[in-house]
């Protein structure tokens, strides 16, 4: 019969090294040589005795595990006790003192060196904000209200510092936005990154919705897409499109402003990206931008968990795709985040190829 088996990675013994100079505690100990070390390191932390408030240290041919009591063995040794690291959370709650402690938010969210904070409220904001900017290094904090209108403008109010434009680095990416017009959703980091690493060699790809180039910047540095056109109707959105363009040195990009039902150009795209939300009204306009043939398309929504389960956002694609006469060959969908409780952000990934009887329209 099979057993299962959890495998450990080994001890690394080049970084356990004792440090002359510097404070150290005598504890107990247990000394081992190094080619049982590994064996007795898992003892000690299933039976509890393992004290990390201590570093394990190599001395000659031995191992010391520090013990939280003496057991058989153990010896006094002078031990170099962990430094321990102190949360971002905790350095705000030091710096604002106990009275203002219970207002500190617990999340945040730091674009370039700008930070959002949630819509707290606080007998002083101003100095939990202070607080933020100088435990985070950042020369900018905001309070988050949400967004309004069709391009999402954020609503913000500015508690530290005044400057809302910074430039947000990102997989190796700069991203230039003013936090008070345009939004820039962290939790979108894994499809930023997922559509990078995609193999678009040589490939045509349209971006229907760019932004300031979300997507379209990851296609071009690091898909290896021969051109992408990216298409923004917002004009803040398409200015730092613009200068993301030229601050990445990228040549590939063919922005183009407007609303993309007359912008984008049609039958020209062997990838087709739909990256924003509230996109179904441009799916058909989506196929119609692929080439004649066919080819990828990615389409961003929000959809219930029940949607979700009943497979609905490819029953979706599946139909649109048949009313144009393309034929589904591959398909999946991903959840990107939550958006709200009970909603999902997903994209669904489709390649659709034309009927072989059906005449291109």
């Amino acid at each position: 019969m099979l057993k299962e088996r959890v495998c450990l990675a080994p001890v690394n013994f080049k970084n356990l090294y004792f440090l002359q100079n510097i404070t150290r505690s005598v504890v107990y100990g247990f000394k081992v040589p190094k080619n049982e070390a590994e064996k007795v390191r898992k003892k000690l932390v299933k039976s509890g005795l393992l004290d990390d408030e201590w570093y394990i240290e190599a001395r000659d041919d031995y191992i010391i595990f520090p013990l939280k009591k003496k057991i058989d063995g153990a010896e006094e040794f002078d031990l170099k006790p962990r430094t321990k690291k102190i949360s971002p959370y905790r350095k705000v709650i030091r710096m604002v003192g106990k009275d203002l402690a219970s207002f500190v938010p617990k999340k945040w969210e730091k674009i370039g060196d700008v930070i959002l904070l949630p819509n707290f409220n606080s007998p002083n904001d101003e100095k939990i904000a202070e607080a933020f900017a100088k435990v985070l290094k950042a020369k900018t904090v905001v309070r988050y209200k949400g967004v309004q209108g069709e391009f999402r403008t954020p609503i913000i109010e500015v508690l530290y510092g005044n400057d809302t434009e910074t430039v947000h680095i990102e997989n190796g990416i700069k991203y230039m936005l003013d936090v008070s017009k345009l939004m820039f959703s962290s939790g979108n980091i894994d499809e930023r990154i997922r559509m990078g690493t995609i193999d678009m060699k040589n490939e045509t790809v349209v971006d229907m919705f760019a932004g300031i180039g979300y997507f379209s910047l990851p296609i071009a540095i690091y898909a290896g897409a021969k051109k992408v056109y990216a298409c923004e109707k917002n004009p803040v959105a398409f200015y730092y499109l613009l200068k993301n363009i030229s601050l990445n040195r990228v040549k590939n990009i063919i922005p183009l402003f407007g609303d993309n039902r007359k912008t984008v150009p049609l039958g020209v795209a062997d990838r087709v990206v739909l990256g924003y939300i509230d996109t179904h009204p441009f799916l058909e306009l989506g196929f119609k931008v692929l080439k004649p043939q066919g080819g990828w398309l990615h389409y961003h929504d929000t959809f219930t968990t029940e949607e979700i389960r009943n497979n609905a956002p490819s029953s979706i694609v599946k139909e649109c795709a048949f009313k144009l006469g393309f034929l589904v060959e591959d398909i999946s969908t991903r959840i990107i985040k939550s958006y709200a409780p009970h909603i999902w952000h997903a994209v669904v990934d489709v390649k659709v190829i034309r009927k072989s009887s059906q005449k291109i329209k």
